[in-house]
């Protein structure tokens, strides 16, 4: 695969660290978006860096760590992100979507004020939108260094497969996903789990060929087992819509190395072809005779409530299965939707659903305050100006990735785990929430802030070619 992008960052040698950050952070390169204060770099990136160890694990810890990193972050941005060769942080594209989010929940707010005086929320909430955002002091903390931002995908990764010792019950709780119980390692709740050892599972997968390159023997067969143990946790949990997910994931990563082999001499190209598919089938056969009776069992549970939506029969479905749920809650949350399709109720708009609606069970507006859906989410609190923020952010941030992918400054596979992450988010955000979760933050964080850091390198240094690294 390519490694174009290794190249371009051996030009920051630990000699060019400044003293007190290269005593404090050995590993850390210096800041190449941004000439901040060394002390701000260091504090910075410990903050990070403990936000992506502890962020899926604990609670007060990381919460402390990703306030102080953001607050930093966006200091270092404010103070020291103005035009350099041209090129502004300030004035990026994605700081002005981020402004946007803020119009947008301001309209929606001030329109549930005129519209719904007695349900709108007493004061301007701007958070559920902006930390989809975070990704921007993190990206200026890891200051365009791929080895910055291999050493804080790093920590995460190792941070959640400590999570099962951290915040779970350890080996115990591996035997009981494997006897076919429900396991989420003390995380919330199953299906966050799931998408996190599914996210790691597609990062390390966009790696691999990396990782089976010349010479890298034990890091082959150690980036193998941490997939297999990733991909493992995902069944485990028992998630369909993070399997189906997870398969159109695994699917985009396949597509984007079959596309990269083409580019290979024909001998060399037959024979990583030939090892990549032998290595995919045995993880797969291994996966299916070890957990294929969970996932038979989980996909048949619900086949009474798909057969009768197929029919037509939507009010024989129970609302006490999780299929039933969403159905439910989602024909009643596009009947709201409706009646303020452009700006919609207000922050607190998904609430308001649970709490007034007349055609939802006791059941399901005693038990659940979401719908399940992070778009149906989203067009009940801000409407379609909501939808277009998030479609312009996913659209910029891909679109740039790509951009700098074909100049040689993101790596294939770090582009190959931007793309099969979007998709694999898009497709889990129709069954779960995650968009207003605590998990779903920390993931766009982590890759959101990884590929943004590189995007504006790459713009860093076409401005300034001997600003590359």
């Amino acid at each position: 695969m390519s490694s174009t992008p290794d190249s371009l960052h051996t030009a920051d040698s630990a000699g060019s660290l400044p003293q007190f950050l290269r005593r404090g952070l050995p590993l850390w390169q210096s800041n190449a978006l941004v000439q901040s204060r060394s002390w701000l770099q260091l504090c910075a990136a410990v903050a990070l860096l403990i936000y992506a160890f502890f962020g899926i694990s604990l609670e007060t810890v990381p919460e402390k760590a990703a306030m102080l990193a953001n607050l930093l972050g966006l200091v270092m941005l404010a103070v020291y992100g103005g035009p350099v060769n041209g090129f502004s942080l300030r004035r990026s594209a994605i700081v002005w979507l981020a402004v946007a989010a803020i119009v947008m929940a301001l309209i929606s707010w001030s329109a549930s004020w005129l519209m719904i005086p007695e349900w709108a929320e007493p004061s301007f909430k701007v958070h559920r939108v902006t930390i989809w955002f975070a990704m921007i002091p993190v990206a200026v903390i890891l200051g365009g260094r791929q080895r910055n931002v291999y050493l804080f995908w790093g920590c995460a990764l190792l941070g959640l497969l400590l999570t099962p010792w951290i915040s779970g019950s350890g080996v115990a709780e591996w035997q009981r996903g494997f006897a076919g119980e429900r396991i989420d390692f003390g995380l919330h709740n199953a299906q966050h789990a799931a998408m996190l050892f599914a996210t790691a599972a597609l990062g390390i997968s966009a790696f691999i060929p990396h990782f089976l390159g010349r010479g890298r023997r034990l890091l082959g067969l150690a980036s193998l087992v941490l997939l297999a143990v990733c991909i493992a946790a995902v069944v485990a949990t028992q998630t369909r819509g993070v399997w189906a997910g997870f398969i159109a994931g695994a699917l985009t990563v396949a597509a984007i190395w079959v596309m990269e082999l083409r580019k290979l001499y024909r001998r060399r190209r037959r024979s990583i072809f030939a090892g990549a598919i032998t290595i995919a089938a045995g993880i797969l056969a291994i996966g299916y005779l070890a957990l294929g009776d969970i996932v038979s069992q989980r996909l048949a549970a619900e086949h009474e409530a798909l057969q009768l939506l197929q029919q037509g029969q939507m009010e024989k479905i129970p609302d006490t299965t999780s299929a039933g749920v969403r159905l439910h809650t989602w024909r009643e949350a596009l009947n709201w939707i409706a009646e303020h399709p452009l700006v919609g109720w207000g922050g607190n708009g998904r609430s308001l659903i649970f709490d007034h609606s007349t055609n939802l069970s006791e059941s399901i507006k005693q038990n659940f305050g979401h719908l399940h859906n992070s778009y149906l989410d989203l067009l009940a609190n801000y409407g379609l100006l909501g939808l277009i923020v998030l479609v312009a952010l996913v659209y910029w941030l891909v679109s740039r990735c790509l951009r700098s992918y074909r100049a040689g400054y993101i790596s294939t596979g770090s582009f190959t785990f931007c793309l099969s992450f979007t998709v694999f988010f898009a497709v889990i955000n129709v069954f779960e929430s995650y968009l207003f979760y605590d998990s779903g933050h920390l993931v766009m964080a982590l890759v959101g802030g990884g590929i943004l850091t590189r995007i504006w390198m790459s713009r860093r240094a076409a401005a300034n070619p001997q600003d590359a690294g």
